[in-house]
């Protein structure tokens, strides 16, 4: 603010003094108050990050465990088919081809029936000198939504996925020649979001 002073007959206009000091923000408080907006966002951000991977994996893990109820159904399917056929004197003859098939770990084609509107002898693949490691993994159709599995790589528009399936048959009533009652195991196996391998049973 000015003012005049008089002094003699000249008149000089006055300044106020500036102060020492001026406010502001200084390299350290904008230091931390950046570090509190990336804290701020950060935090939320992994949260967000490790939720859609725990969703993936619950959804890989609803996946797998149809898979295995899967390998069941058809087993039974193709139990029910052979018993209707099965004309022999004491109807024994139902198990034979799912024992021939999977009594060493078996692999399960579920399109076989697109062929024969049934599943047949040829739905159940006996893995090759019971080492089913080469034919475990499941192929992904996109177009169609299905899974399946075969002896031989499959092309377009299959694709190989992260699921593995085998199943195994176990005698209950005769464990080397069941005749009425044999216990059936579907183990599905897959990539959790961690890089771990998850497995999922389901036993009949």
């Amino acid at each position: 603010m000015k003012y005049l002073q008089k002094h003699g007959n000249k008149k000089y206009a006055a300044r106020r003094a500036m102060p020492l000091f001026t406010t502001g923000i200084t390299l350290i408080e904008t230091v931390v108050a950046v570090t509190i907006l990336v804290a701020a966002i950060a935090g939320p951000m992994t949260l967000a990050s490790q939720s859609l991977k725990a969703s993936r994996d619950a959804r890989n893990e609803l996946i797998a465990t149809h898979l295995a109820e899967e390998g069941i159904e058809v087993i039974h399917s193709v139990r029910d088919n052979n018993s209707g056929a099965d004309v022999s004197p004491q109807r024994l003859a139902w198990m034979n081809s799912i024992l021939s098939a999977c009594s060493s770990g078996c692999v399960v084609n579920p399109t076989d029936h697109l062929v024969l509107s049934v599943w047949g002898p040829n739905t159940l693949l006996a893995c090759p000198s019971g080492d089913c490691s080469a034919v475990k993994y499941l192929y992904y159709n996109p177009a169609t939504g299905m899974y399946t599995q075969s002896l031989s790589a499959l092309t377009s528009p299959w694709s190989k996925s992260s699921f593995t399936r085998v199943m195994t048959l176990q005698g209950i009533d005769d464990p080397s020649s069941p005749l009425r009652q044999v216990r059936v195991v579907s183990t599905v196996t897959y990539t959790g979001f961690a890089g771990g391998v998850r497995t999922v049973t389901v036993v009949d």
